[in-house]
């Protein structure tokens, strides 16, 4: 929570009156889940069981949201990307390729931490793999803002945004890799998470450059948004859905098992 509002004080916190919609929705809805997150955390721990489940079940309905926040930011970036913004005129699809792989991620380990929702060491880390992609582009900022060497003051700075990228992608790996290590044995969603923030470095540094890829994200930015807003709350809601009923199943084969 501080990284996020030191990294994105001088280009959201500081300018909310004009920043675009997308990056509102994506903030409030990225800010709940990480607070949840937090409280489910302290909640468990201190043996809060009923907090703990209220929580768990409003995360139904907030991960829906969570996801077309996530839609939201892309969608914000392509606009700005099409309308030739000096920034996103360089970076715009090239982040892209990470944003949309980090929704696509967030949507698998949320489905996998309701499948496990009763095995206690996967559901945990499940969950708390979800916030580790955002350490990207959160840290990216924090660097690009205020490292001396790297940081950026105008255009004629821009491309060392792309090293912030790759540190911040480097930090988050590293910190990711440590997680996995504390624990092996359950750390398949950290090491899963681990691959992913890597292949979205290579997608950063090889996709992100391919002139077909910038000219389909460009063409996002005239796609009609409340459809893909609806489609977005949809899939999130399917995702639940199916999340949810794999854990029952797997808890009745358990249960079969068992007797």
């Amino acid at each position: 929570m501080v990284l996020t509002a030191v990294g994105f004080w001088p280009s959201y916190f500081a300018v909310l009156g004009s920043a675009p919609w997308g990056f509102h929705l994506h903030g409030i809805t990225a800010t709940a889940w990480i607070v949840l997150l937090g409280v489910q955390s302290w909640s468990i721990h201190h043996r809060h069981n009923a907090l703990h489940r209220a929580l768990g079940i409003a995360s139904l309905a907030l991960y829906p949201l969570f996801l077309a926040g996530g839609i939201a930011v892309v969608l914000s970036m392509a606009a700005a990307t099409a309308a030739d913004d000096v920034f996103y005129r360089i970076y715009g699809s090239r982040l892209a390729t990470m944003d949309i792989t980090s929704v696509i991620l967030l949507g698998y380990l949320y489905y996998k931490a309701l499948a496990d929702r009763k095995r206690v060491q996967l559901h945990a880390r499940w969950l708390l793999s979800t916030p580790l992609p955002l350490l990207v582009p959160i840290v990216g900022r924090v660097i690009s803002h205020w490292t001396p060497g790297l940081m950026m003051h105008g255009p004629q700075d821009f491309p060392l945004f792309a090293w912030a990228v790759r540190i911040a992608g480097v930090i988050a790996l590293a910190f990711t890799a440590w997680l996995y290590c504390t624990a092996p044995r359950h750390g398949r969603p950290f090491l899963i998470t681990g691959l992913a923030i890597a292949g979205q470095a290579v997608l950063f540094d090889t996709l992100g450059f391919l002139p077909g890829w910038d000219a389909a994200y460009r063409a996002i930015a005239g796609m009609p948004i409340l459809p893909l807003l609806l489609a977005a709350l949809i899939v999130g809601a399917a995702i639940d859905w199916f999340g949810w009923q794999a854990g029952m199943r797997r808890n009745r084969r358990s249960a079969f098992n068992t007797g």
